[in-house]
């Protein structure tokens, strides 16, 4: 049951932390060419790799519910790795990685996060549920479902 926990926690830091930051209407031009050059430049690796992992981990869970039948170990590999690019792609920052990647990674992660987060909640309820699970996380858990 802890697996199921941090699966669901991590996919709710991803969907939480895909917090969009739109170009400001008042940017002063030096600004907005910074932007401009930012938005020319090609993504970091890490948020096609973001990306494509999200498609991947969106597809285990879909198998696993049509099956049912969960793989534990898989599902906490693709979480543990969702978690940690989504870490290492914010660590990196908007300024690093540019305003084009960085809202992309944030579009990837508003996509992704609900649907990974269904399925998940999905496979939670073939293990057996979600008794025990902290209230408040449930609580958060209903707030991004909707």
């Amino acid at each position: 049951m802890t697996h199921v926990k941090n699966i669901v926690l991590g996919v709710l830091l991803l969907t939480v932390a895909a917090c969009s930051s739109e170009p400001k209407a008042d940017e002063t031009p030096e600004q907005k060419e910074t932007r401009a050059m930012d938005e020319a430049a090609a993504c970091d690796p890490l948020v096609g790799e973001f990306r494509d992992l999200m498609v991947e981990y969106e597809k285990a869970l879909g198998e696993m519910v049509a099956a049912k039948k969960v793989d534990a170990v898989r599902q906490e590999e693709l979480a543990t790795k969702a978690k940690d690019l989504s870490e290492r792609i914010k660590a990196r920052g908007e300024k690093a990685i540019g305003v084009k990647c960085w809202s992309e990674f944030n579009t990837i992660g508003k996509t992704y996060g609900p649907r990974i987060m269904k399925l998940g909640i999905e496979v939670a309820m073939m293990e057996g549920g979600m008794q025990g699970m902290d209230p408040a996380l449930l609580e958060q858990l209903q707030k991004v479902m909707q």
